[in-house]
């Protein structure tokens, strides 16, 4: 369990990985969940580094296990407005080639991920998702 904070550039998305490797690790965290959760982090990393710019601090990220699943909070305190938890039209059975880009990865990550919500004020947004352990009943 911890936070870091990780440089606004997309070389950054190595360390992040490791960072979440490391506290999943430790917990010995299901690759069920695992997966997710990296693959979330990552994404919604890039996009506030890819369409903020501008920005410049630091972005925090919060990972925290509880009951074998994990609940992951990235804090920007120098972002542009953008709710991740809402709906976008993505038209997943279309072709590569008629497909228009952008809004898969948000698609994947709200249909991943257990929970995903967003708050933003005064310049911060602080995206809170989390994944539990899949359930097998005998």
């Amino acid at each position: 369990m911890g936070s870091q904070a990780f440089k606004r550039n997309i070389e950054s998305v190595a360390d992040i990985y490791r960072f979440s490797e490391d506290v999943m690790a430790a917990a010995d965290i299901d690759e069920s969940v695992r997966f997710p959760v990296h693959l979330a982090m990552e994404e919604l990393f890039v996009n506030l580094v890819s369409y903020n710019p501008g920005a410049r601090q630091d972005i925090l990220i919060d990972v925290q296990i509880a009951d074998g699943g994990v609940v992951v909070t990235i804090t920007d305190h120098d972002a542009a407005e953008f709710d991740v938890t809402r709906a976008r039209p993505v038209d997943t059975g279309a072709s590569l080639r008629e497909r228009k880009p952008g809004g898969l990865g948000l698609h994947l990550i709200q249909h991943m991920v257990d929970t995903l919500e967003y708050d933003y004020r005064d310049g911060r947004s602080k995206i809170r998702f989390s994944k539990e352990p899949e359930t097998h009943d005998v």
